[in-house]
């Protein structure tokens, strides 16, 4: 069954804890993002749809909301390999 529910693109970002510039410059980039449609000059995200792709994701993450965004490199310098700390 299709949702009948929506969210806005402010919603989505809102849920996704980002903001809504970097929402719009992901879907414009081409990066993931919930499935969504255009409704006019509106974006419109189903819920259920987002519901399944946000499930998805921390599937592929192994459940780490943080996977991708580490700022840290194996060594544990935030600053990598080539940092010389003094």
């Amino acid at each position: 069954m299709t949702s009948r529910r929506f969210y806005t693109l402010e919603e989505i970002a809102r849920e996704l804890h980002i903001a809504p510039a970097t929402a719009r410059n992901r879907l414009t980039l081409g990066l993931p993002m919930p499935p969504s449609i255009r409704v006019g000059r509106r974006r419109l995200f189903p819920v259920d749809e987002y519901e399944k792709w946000i499930a998805s994701q921390l599937m592929h993450s192994g459940g780490n909301e943080a996977a991708g965004d580490a700022t840290e490199d194996a060594t544990g310098d935030p600053y990598g390999p080539s940092h010389d700390p003094t």
